[in-house]
């Protein structure tokens, strides 16, 4: 797991929010009776493998120690509560892909592929929808942080604006990742009551009707709003197509002094 050698648990003069600062500055090992084995890592892994075989609602501090084979006060002694567990667990999914970027590739390839490579992580560890946004910030989101700025370094623009991007096409991943889980879901007949999971098609003809509303229901006579979804990745590219064009005339605006 990613650690940052001169973090501090502070935050440089600030106090970092529970979760936060062991993501930074991890608990050490118990002074007495440590178990041979036992760690944070350790105690990652085994909630990660919970959560991806039994969804993110079956992990608990509990269930754990079961899974490692000691007590409940034996992981507490590392990890300091279940929102810190939750906090390393997202973290401990997301590290930045092992392949280099491509230097040669222009700001608009390397933006795709930063969008693309986090979709991917919904897909492999589809609970990673329930934690992204209201949780700590580690290490490896910091990363994340750092490369979508980076694929923007060469564009001669304001660096608010630049921030400012990447943080609106951080939103819109966060709202696709959660509908590639739900696609997924519904086409597996995993959590079919989700509301997500609903019939959109069914529900829009059960309250609309063509005098009030005569172009949507043209739409869904013209099969528009169908289920379509196969939770594949390639779901997201008309989205991302669509961001990125408005990225690119906002960017070309910018630059003519716009």
């Amino acid at each position: 797991m990613t650690r940052s050698p001169g973090s501090t648990a502070d935050g440089g003069g600030m106090t970092l929010p529970p979760g936060t600062a062991e993501l930074w500055q991890p608990v050490g090992r118990p002074r007495r009776g440590p178990r041979p084995g036992l760690s944070v890592e350790a105690i990652t892994r085994a909630a990660i493998e919970i959560a991806d075989g039994e969804g993110l609602a079956a992990v608990s501090m509990a269930r754990v120690a079961k899974a490692l084979g000691v007590t409940t006060m034996a992981l507490y002694r590392y990890v300091a509560s279940k929102e810190a567990l939750l906090a390393l667990m997202l973290d401990a999914i997301a590290p930045l892909p092992d392949e280099p970027e491509d230097p040669a590739a222009g700001w608009r390839a390397r933006l795709e592929r930063w969008c693309r490579d986090q979709l991917a992580l919904f897909v492999e560890h589809p609970w990673m929808a329930q934690l992204v946004g209201p949780v700590a910030m580690g290490p490896n989101r910091v990363a994340w942080i750092e490369r979508g700025l980076r694929a923007l370094a060469d564009v001669d623009v304001s660096e608010g604006l630049k921030t400012a991007i990447v943080g609106r096409i951080s939103l819109h991943l966060l709202t696709e990742g959660q509908m590639l889980v739900a696609v997924t879901a519904a086409a597996t007949g995993a959590d079919s009551d989700h509301p997500a999971l609903m019939d959109y098609n069914a529900m829009l003809r059960a309250v609309t009707n063509p005098d009030d509303h005569p172009a949507i229901t043209a739409a869904l006579d013209a099969g528009a709003f169908g289920s379509e979804g196969s939770g594949d990745l390639d779901e997201a590219g008309l989205g991302l197509t669509i961001l990125l064009d408005g990225v690119e005339a906002v960017l070309g605006r910018a630059a003519r002094g716009g």
